[in-house]
């Protein structure tokens, strides 16, 4: 079946939007289809659907107000849990999984292990969950290695009094001076003004191909003179010098732009918690300033019929973590470490006689 015909049949069924049992999750995922072509699908769970789709550094002010301070203490304080080779996203991605409040969003590509950690905690069995479809587009997908997860990693290092939009603005500002002071000095250059005034008046057509041609390049140069300005701002210097740390010959070409991303991150399957959640990442960038997120573009997220969150009922979800591990799903296949299998071992064998 075509990708058009298959949005076809999506499209024209009711998506269920509620989950009590594996298969009430089957019968969802059939109706939606595979992704458009040129897209990816991740999963995520939530076991409360109040909570925001928000990564943890920015569910408390105190923490975005000391991100750089939190993570420049764990590496001071703990040197030996990271490699010298490792990149700044790599170290994150250490801290994510150590409990660290960062600003990577974990998602999955299986909907089973999503649809596990919407149900496995106790302390929410009071409250639905929720089960979050993303299709990110292929171009917003990365790998650890990509510039633009360098920058958007290297925001975590700076203070939260970073506000690029300001930056931008300033930058625009002196940009378009120095554009307007060169136009002027290539216009004297090129002949005094009363004889280029009477050029114009007589319509000599070279005259009007050089100005054509001069203010068709107008903008281009335009750019580059503020991309220029834009990256030798003092607070970019910073932020070009902690991604030098990676990557000494980073070029200073960083467009505002790139700050107000969010992008999906495929990391490298080097621990085993990652391998066995079949994990990945959203890394959030910010709006104007550091205190506030990106946003994650709505038409990503794939909802039920009549734009409904797909719910994992709260009855249910002692079930549904039941049937879960009847497909290989659980605490101890999905946190591999030695801590993490402590209580799951010891509660085996209670009450056993």
């Amino acid at each position: 079946m075509t990708d058009k015909k298959q949005n076809e049949v999506s499209e024209s069924k009711e998506i269920p939007h509620e989950i009590n049992s594996i298969s009430d999750l089957s019968q969802i995922l059939q109706t939606l289809g595979e992704p458009e072509k040129g897209h990816t699908r991740f999963f995520r769970g939530h076991g409360d659907e109040s909570w925001k789709l928000l990564p943890s550094i920015y569910r408390e002010t105190y923490l975005i107000e000391n991100e750089d301070k939190i993570i420049k203490d764990a590496l001071t304080y703990c040197p030996d849990d990271f490699l010298p080779s490792d990149t700044l996203f790599e170290k994150l991605v250490k801290l994510q999984h150590y409990g660290y409040s960062t600003r990577l969003l974990d998602l999955t590509t299986n909907a089973l292990v999503a649809l596990y950690f919407s149900a496995w905690n106790e302390q929410h069995y009071d409250k639905d969950g929720e089960l979050i479809i993303l299709d990110i587009p292929d171009e917003q997908i990365k790998y650890g290695d990509s510039d633009t997860i360098s920058i958007l990693s290297a925001i975590s290092l700076q203070s939260y009094l970073f506000n690029y939009s300001q930056l931008q603005e300033k930058s625009e500002k002196n940009a378009k001076g120095s554009v307007d002071r060169k136009i002027l000095l290539s216009i004297k250059e090129l002949s005094n003004l009363g004889d280029l005034h009477k050029a114009l008046l007589e319509n000599k057509p070279e005259v009007g191909t050089l100005l054509s041609h001069y203010m068709n390049g107008m903008e281009v140069h335009y750019e580059d003179e503020f991309i220029s300005i834009f990256n030798a701002e003092k607070e970019i210097i910073s932020l070009l010098h902690t991604i030098r740390t990676d990557k000494p010959h980073f070029r200073p070409v960083i467009n505002p732009s790139d700050f107000n991303r969010v992008l999906c991150v495929r990391a490298k399957l080097n621990n085993a918690r990652i391998s066995r959640q079949q994990g990945c990442f959203l890394i959030f960038g910010i709006k104007d300033n550091k205190t506030e997120a990106a946003v994650i573009p709505d038409e990503w997220q794939r909802l039920a019929s009549n734009n409904q969150k797909i719910l994992v009922k709260a009855e249910s979800k002692a079930d549904i973590k039941q049937e879960l591990e009847s497909f290989g799903i659980s605490k101890r296949t999905l946190f591999p470490e030695l801590e993490a299998q402590a209580k799951e071992i010891m509660d085996y064998y209670k009450g056993q006689k």
